[in-house]
């Protein structure tokens, strides 16, 4: 496949600085596998099955939640509110209003849950599961209002582990699915018969990792595999793009070994890709129809594969987790001197104006380590 194009565009985004870091479990060998914002804070998932809250930009620790006995799949916040799913089958739904010593729903499946999302209308929660013995990977549909079992499960658009659920935000009636076996799958959860409600299918041919929605109309898809390639579709299965192995921009001199994850800007009408090194670097680009620009590297947060990012473009932060246990943050504030004497009471490594612009470690990894 021919190189992919990358231009460099380090004014499309205000420079992001480290500002602060620390470790979610002080004394433990803890992987963080993901973080998000909620009404209350940062939320941080952990390999230890529990989830920390933290303080934005000062990332003191607010509270822990631990009710899950297996691992922590996915994380998602919404108004007031919080999901998690796991390995053990469960949901759980917290309310951020109240004390958060149990969940205030419990949703249960089967199998393993690997991932799920809430309608947009607010009245359905989906999940998708592991392949079981029995060789069927599920998606399972409960009513928000209860904590009850399934309403409908569909059983047979997949022949293996449900890796992405994703509801479009433009239209309340349908949502996507990404599943190891290669296909992208678009639903109308109106319909109760599952042929009747499979709209599109797409075949990337490959394992999908992450998937999701972009574009003004949510008219686009993205869908990343777990050998980190990357396609760009349009929502009824229609191929823009396959950039093949996005690794291959190292031939750019921007030397980056797996991805993160996406976010949409609205505002700008641009998918950005944040990527990152064996090292613990990491990359944003902005994807175009066929080529990357590379914006901005940020260094010294991390010593080892980083799997959670989230950030506000608006509001000028991110924040960062990775298999070295450190949750970092992103400001466009610079850092004072006080900043720089808590991070390094947390742990973290101190950096210099050298160190945040030096060149990206450039050892490689064929392939990301699985979550589950």
């Amino acid at each position: 496949m021919a190189r992919i194009p990358v231009a460099q565009a380090p004014t499309l985004l205000p420079k992001l600085h480290l500002f602060n870091s620390a470790l979610f479990e002080l004394g433990k060998d803890v992987y963080i596998y993901d973080a998000v914002r909620t009404d209350i804070g940062i939320a941080v998932s952990g390999s230890n099955y529990s989830v920390g809250f933290y303080e934005p930009s000062t990332l003191q620790k607010k509270g822990m939640l631990k009710y899950h006995a297996n691992q922590i799949t996915q994380i998602k916040a919404r108004p007031n509110s919080f999901f998690s799913s796991s390995i053990d089958g469960q949901i759980a739904y917290w309310d951020l209003r109240q004390a958060l010593t149990e969940p205030a729903l419990v949703f249960k499946a089967n199998n393993p849950l690997l991932s799920f999302d809430i309608s947009t209308n607010n009245t359905l929660l989906i999940g998708g599961t592991q392949l079981n013995d029995e060789y069927n990977a599920n998606i399972n549909f409960w009513d928000l209002r209860t904590a009850s079992v399934p309403i409908k499960i569909y059983e047979d658009s997949h022949s293996d582990d449900i890796t992405q659920i994703h509801c479009c935000p433009n239209a309340a009636n349908q949502f996507l699915s990404g599943s190891t076996d290669g296909l992208l799958c678009t639903f109308d959860v109106n319909q109760t018969d599952e042929d009747e409600a499979l709209l599109y299918v797409a075949n990337t041919n490959a394992s999908v990792a992450k998937c999701g929605y972009f574009g003004p109309e949510s008219q686009f898809i993205y869908a990343q595999s777990d050998m980190e390639t990357l396609q760009l579709w349009t929502n009824d299965a229609t191929q823009l793009t396959d950039f093949g192995d996005i690794r291959d921009i190292r031939n750019n001199g921007v030397p980056i070994d797996y991805m993160v994850g996406f976010q949409y800007d609205e505002q700008a009408q641009r998918l950005y890709m944040v990527s990152g090194t064996s090292g613990g670097d990491i990359h944003l680009l902005h994807v175009g129809a066929g080529s990357f620009e590379h914006i901005q590297m940020l260094a010294s947060g991390h010593s080892a594969i980083v799997r959670g990012f989230d950030w506000d473009l608006g509001q000028g932060w991110a924040v960062s987790g990775g298999e070295d246990g450190r949750l970092t943050w992103w400001s466009t504030t610079q850092p004072t001197a006080a900043n720089n004497s808590l991070s390094s009471a947390t742990g973290a490594k101190k950096t210099s104006t050298a160190n945040t612009n030096a060149n990206a470690n450039t050892n490689t990894s064929n392939r990301r380590f699985s979550p589950y």
